[in-house]
């Protein structure tokens, strides 16, 4: 029986305080990620994984610029320099033309729900409120599992968690070598339980994945920011992925 496609988006922040210990621990968190998910996917009968990583600072791009890659043995991850400021917006409104099937999301076999990991150190230097209402209305957006990384002392908490919809699908850390495992933790974790989730009875949280990480791993409560974010979890009698109707 062919396998589904499960899409993992990495919406990265590549601005100019990422320079230097930041941005080196993200590629090295990055070639950890998509190792993992490499073996993941060998042994994934359920789901056929794929990454597509957008990176943003003034403006944004994508660095799988050929659409999602699949995670085979000639994947290779080209490392990300840092410059420039802090467009979220931008990075938002790109997502959002990409997560339908006339964008990444194209299959011959169907997309699962996809997973979505968005990282910044820093604050919105752009007017993201209007992107972020509009891919809100994109229900690939709102039924996928989405999962924040908030780095460093000078991260938008309230930002990101309104990005991902809950705050506690947020992880907030200085420490770059915990930032690096929960990455990749998370990353599969999410992964494993999405590739086996196809209608909203079985709708995957970030919230989930971040709790059950932080359980199984051992590791500090205090990774989950002290405010109060949450939305309601999509409505919908999901019952067939592969319909017509496109804004899926």
């Amino acid at each position: 029986m062919p396998r589904k496609e499960l899409h993992v988006f990495y919406v990265l922040d590549t601005s100019g305080s990422m320079k230097g210990v930041p941005i080196a621990a993200l590629n090295t968190a990055m070639e950890e990620c998509t190792a993992a998910l490499r073996d993941v996917a060998q042994k994934n009968a359920d789901a056929k994984l794929k990454i597509a990583v957008l990176k943003f600072s003034t403006g944004c791009s994508w660095v799988t610029y050929n659409g999602p890659e699949s995670l085979d043995d000639e994947f290779c991850w080209e490392h990300l320099e840092a410059g420039g400021v802090t467009d979220i917006g931008s990075a938002l409104n790109e997502l959002n033309s990409k997560l339908s099937r006339n964008g990444f999301l194209q299959s011959m076999t169907g997309a699962l729900m996809p997973i979505i990991v968005f990282m910044t150190d820093g604050h919105p230097t752009d007017q993201y409120e209007l992107a972020l209402a509009e891919i809100k209305k994109n229900r690939w957006f709102v039924s996928s599992t989405k999962i924040g990384f908030a780095i460093g002392d000078d991260a938008d908490l309230e930002t990101i968690a309104s990005i991902v919809g809950n705050s506690e699908a947020v992880i907030r850390t200085s420490d770059l070598e915990l930032f690096k495992k929960l990455m990749k933790l998370v990353t599969v974790r999410a992964s494993m339980l999405a590739s086996s989730s196809r209608t909203t009875q079985n709708y995957v949280t970030g919230a989930d994945v971040v709790k059950d990480t932080i359980k199984d791993g051992n590791l500090p409560a205090d990774i989950l920011p002290n405010i109060n974010v949450t939305s309601d979890p999509p409505d919908m009698d999901i019952t067939d992925w592969d319909d017509d109707d496109d804004s899926w």
